[in-house]
């Protein structure tokens, strides 16, 4: 009913805000409603549309999540205290699953929603001043994938006041949908497919076990690499900025890093399965206690204990952090993930492993 009061609101809207096409621009997918061009360069709706942009792309949110990941064990470097480092590394477990979970989600519309591009093929519906907008094809949108994702996040969870957390997820699915219509790089139809596309995929992952991750994230990889090198259509201009294929390569380098993070989980391999085997939505808190009765929480409780050497004390304590931190294997991950992030850049940069051609017409670049 949510997705449905969402879908309507957003077409009650649009309608309202742009009866017509009002820029200088063709209709490449027809004049029906669902597939028409809404693009607006009047008034203020484009300068908010921009504005509601820059918090809801997918590429930052993924960004944003990696960047919090990689900045997470300071929490524990930093620790001074030994008393309240038990109840500490608690809260940095749970951050680090809800965080690992948070970049899996996000990196639906980089991957999957680029294979299915390809597999859809219809294109971005305005062709303006002589270009296309954006890339050659918009079905089903990224980022509505992307809003419907978080959108059905805070009506599911409602991390904080629960109805004003469901009021602001339909507002954020709607505000998405707005945002990509009225600045012309999809139709109401794209957008409608992308945010129920979103809204489901948060669902399906957050009550699978967490294992299947890396099940869905080799079926993602598989079908968008051959929807993308079979299709005969994808033919970039040099160095061109909506190459489809360099934008899967980008996206699965986060997913790199959720499979290396993913499986670390836990205080043990043993321990870390327990975890995988439940859904993300059955978990509790005490799932993710370390604080229990195992012989690894006695050293625990051993290694923060104060002693009367204060600088044997001291000693146990940091190796503690610096155990729990994981340093090392963090960094082995963080490196992968470079890695096949800037192997996108080369890709782009020569266009490997695409088809390329002086002649071809690129569209504006995306934001």
């Amino acid at each position: 009913m949510k997705l449905l009061f969402t879908i309507l609101t957003f077409i009650s809207l649009l309608s309202i805000a742009n009866a017509a096409n009002s820029a200088n621009c063709t209709n490449v997918n027809g004049d029906m409603f669902m597939n028409k061009c809404w693009k607006n360069d009047q008034s203020v709706l484009p300068l908010m549309a921009s504005f509601i942009m820059q918090f809801v792309n997918p590429r930052t949110v993924a960004i944003s999540t990696t960047t919090i990941l990689f900045l997470l064990p300071a929490i524990l470097l930093l620790s001074n205290s030994p008393s309240v480092y038990p109840a500490l590394k608690n809260k940095y477990s749970q951050l680090r699953i809800i965080l690992i979970h948070m970049l899996h989600r996000s990196a639906y519309p980089l991957v999957l929603g680029v294979g299915l591009y390809a597999v859809f093929r219809q294109r971005r519906p305005c062709f303006c001043d002589g270009a296309p907008v954006g890339s050659i094809y918009g079905m089903p949108s990224g980022d509505a994938m992307a809003g419907g994702i978080l959108g059905a996040f805070l009506i599911d969870k409602a991390p904080f006041y629960p109805k004003l957390a469901r009021v602001l997820g339909v507002c954020v699915m709607v505000c998405v949908c707005f945002e990509r219509t009225i600045l012309g790089f999809h139709t109401i139809g794209q957008v409608v497919t992308g945010t129920s596309i979103g809204f489901i995929l948060h669902f399906y992952s957050t009550r699978v076990p967490q294992w299947f991750i890396a099940v869905d994230i080799l079926m993602q990889w598989i079908l968008s690499a051959i929807a993308l090198q079979l299709d005969p259509a994808l033919i970039y201009s040099p160095n061109d900025p909506n190459n489809l294929w360099v934008w899967f390569i980008w996206g699965a380098s986060f997913q790199i890093l959720v499979l290396f993070l993913l499986f670390r989980v836990g205080k043990s391999p043993l321990d870390g399965w327990r975890v995988l085997k439940q859904s993300m939505n059955k978990m509790s808190k005490d799932d993710l206690n370390i604080q229990s009765d195992s012989a690894e929480d006695h050293l625990l409780a051993y290694a923060i204990k104060p002693s009367h050497d204060m600088i044997e004390s001291d000693e146990r304590y940091k190796r503690r952090i610096s155990k729990d931190a994981d340093i090392p294997y963090t960094f082995i991950a963080f490196i992968a993930f470079f890695a096949v992030n800037f192997l996108s850049f080369c890709m782009q940069q020569w266009g490997w492993l695409v088809h390329t051609s002086d002649s071809a017409a690129g569209g504006t670049p995306m934001s």
